[in-house]
């Protein structure tokens, strides 16, 4: 019904709050540093936030899955998840114009609209559990 202990209301609230801290930390960014903070923050939370989602996803698929190779399976997401987050970071570090610390603080986005997320009692519908 959308309430705490479903997993896709969850992901909404997430996507959510990740958007509204992604929005307002840019600005912020914007103003205070200028475009490579901006930029830097946006892609951390960009890669945060699909982390996250990827994550998700995976949990998500391994808890419905019939297999008995559950853990391998886990193992081996998790480090191509790792392993393409490090080839984005490269090149986002080599290519674009960025700050490293507004990426490092953008990478930060994805936990913090988790815990705000899932601390919040409310479900879609806007009542509280």
């Amino acid at each position: 019904m959308g309430g705490q202990g479903d997993p896709e209301a969850l992901g909404r609230r997430m996507h959510r709050t990740a958007l509204i801290l992604i929005g307002g930390g840019f600005l912020f960014s914007l103003v205070l540093g200028g475009w490579p903070w901006a930029l830097g923050y946006a892609i951390g939370g960009g890669i945060a936030v699909a982390n996250l989602e990827l994550l998700r996803q995976a949990v998500t698929r391994t808890i419905t899955s019939e297999t008995t190779r559950v853990l391998p399976r886990l193992v081996s997401g998790a480090l191509l998840r790792f392993l393409g987050i490090g080839i984005v970071l490269f090149l986002v570090l080599k290519f674009l114009p960025v700050q490293v610390f507004g990426l490092a603080i953008g990478l930060l986005v994805g936990p913090v609209a988790l815990l705000a997320a899932g601390s919040s009692g409310d479900d879609d519908t806007g009542e509280s559990a």
